[in-house]
């Protein structure tokens, strides 16, 4: 069976807490680090994350299921960058830009 590694950015907010989020994030982000087949990057605005295709919607899933219940509302963003040829993306996307840079 053929592997589809994906780096993707990944967004979870409920909006029942009010305007300070991080208590929420920091739950998200809990069970994201958990997960040990899917590499992650915290962002002041979001989650990176890296891994195989299934491995990765399997989390989504998880993050889904574990916080909808006991949310009125719950705003999952997913943006999805495939890219057959490259594997550990999620820091070497980041170095890239930094060498031009330098």
């Amino acid at each position: 069976m053929q592997k589809f590694n994906v780096i993707c950015e990944l967004v979870v907010v409920t909006y029942d807490m009010g305007p300070g989020l991080s208590p929420f994030v920091a739950q998200v982000i809990k069970l994201i680090r958990e997960d040990e087949k899917v590499t992650n990057m915290l962002t002041p605005m979001g989650t990176i994350l890296e891994g195989e295709w299934k491995d990765v919607i399997a989390l989504v899933e998880r993050i889904f299921t574990r916080f909808a219940p006991e949310c009125e509302r719950l705003g999952i963003t997913l943006r999805v960058d495939y890219r057959r040829s490259k594997t550990g993306r999620i820091k070497g996307k980041v170095q890239a830009v930094e060498e031009k840079l330098a």
